[in-house]
């Protein structure tokens, strides 16, 4: 049964891959890689150096962010320390294929290191929970707020986006997970190889649900006793997300893509999200022809493809100091602990 579980993870670890691969080089191939190339060499070393270091700036007010929220529940860890936990975070997303990422992997880490587990679990989760809210808050925020007088292209939001008609779609999508959930659970119960585990860890869960329940419910009461701090998360959360986006946007425009700053702050939190779809390593090539295709949607094409690839060197660039930390060992939990 363990075997059979280890072997269903390695063939989904290797079908992202493959996805990943096939998708990258069919967008590069399909978008003519002779041009990519010479879209880069006509872009000023010192503007894609400005966005890198704009990425880089919001992911140094990430880890900051992330220390807000830990401290506001009494754990404190290190600047420096959880720097690299970020970083190393960076590389499980963008670069490995296993179901383990960087927020889980903080949570594990921090968790392990300190008396308040779950309250330190907990930030991590408030914190990706806050950081998902601003993504899609800021495309609609750019959308209605930020005029785009003089842009070449015009978006319009259809009657399918209609809210009232997303929210049940949402609700209905949450039943028929409920519904596939008992399914599985009553497939489990009446296959006498799975009931033994389904007792097993059900017996468990119950256990530990008891414990944990209560510790969570705290832990949310305290974050919302502390209303400045989440408003100060969400501040940061923005500017953190809004740097790298104009980085971007320095880079379209000295590639010469004639669209409007603000679909540049709707379309790539959008594409952030399309990445999370875990279909693929950091979203590799399934981002990039989101990106190509909503730029699509407004008349704008020109070197879109160069544009969507700088993200991902940018990306991929800002990996390699994790790589270095998981090889070297930096992130070890001896470095985590908790001063209270």
């Amino acid at each position: 049964m363990v075997q059979t579980v280890k072997k269903t993870k390695h063939l989904s670890h290797i079908i992202r891959v493959v996805v990943a691969i096939a998708a990258f080089l069919y967008f590069v191939i399909r978008n003519d890689p002779k041009g990519i190339i010479r879209d880069f060499g006509e872009l000023h070393i010192s503007v894609f150096l400005m966005a890198l270091v704009l990425y880089i700036a919001g992911n140094l007010i990430f880890v900051l962010r992330w220390l807000v929220l830990l401290g506001t529940q009494g754990v404190r860890v290190g600047y420096w320390p959880a720097l690299k936990l970020h970083l190393l975070g960076l590389f499980y997303n963008n670069c490995l294929p296993g179901s383990v990422g960087g927020d889980i992997l903080r949570a594990w880490y921090v968790a392990k290191h300190t008396e308040k587990k779950i309250e330190a679990a907990m930030s991590v989760f408030v914190d990706r929970a806050i950081g998902l809210v601003c993504t899609i808050a800021m495309a609609f925020l750019a959308y209605w707020f930020i005029p785009a007088d003089g842009a070449q292209g015009k978006l319009q939001f259809g009657t399918q986006l209609n809210p009232a008609s997303l929210a049940i779609k949402f609700l209905l999508g949450i039943v028929v997970l409920i519904i596939l959930a008992a399914l599985a659970v009553a497939l489990m119960y009446y296959n006498r190889k799975w009931r033994a585990v389904l007792f097993k860890y059900g017996f468990i869960l119950a256990l530990r649900w008891s414990f944990w329940v209560g510790r969570i419910v705290k832990a949310v009461k305290l974050y919302c006793c502390k209303p400045f701090i989440l408003l100060l998360a969400v501040v940061m959360t923005f500017v953190c997300q809004a740097l790298p986006i104009y980085g971007l946007y320095l880079v379209g425009r000295d590639l010469g893509v004639e669209a409007h700053i603000k679909y540049y702050f709707i379309f790539f939190p959008l594409s952030w999200i399309i990445g999370v779809i875990p279909i693929s390593v950091g979203g590799a090539g399934v981002m990039e022809f989101g990106i190509q295709g909503m730029f699509k949607v407004i008349g704008v094409a020109g070197r879109i493809p160069t544009l969507a690839l700088a993200q991902r060197i940018t990306w991929l660039l800002t990996s390699i100091p994790g790589v270095i930390i998981h090889i070297t060992g930096k992130h070890l939990p001896g470095e985590f602990k908790n001063k209270d």
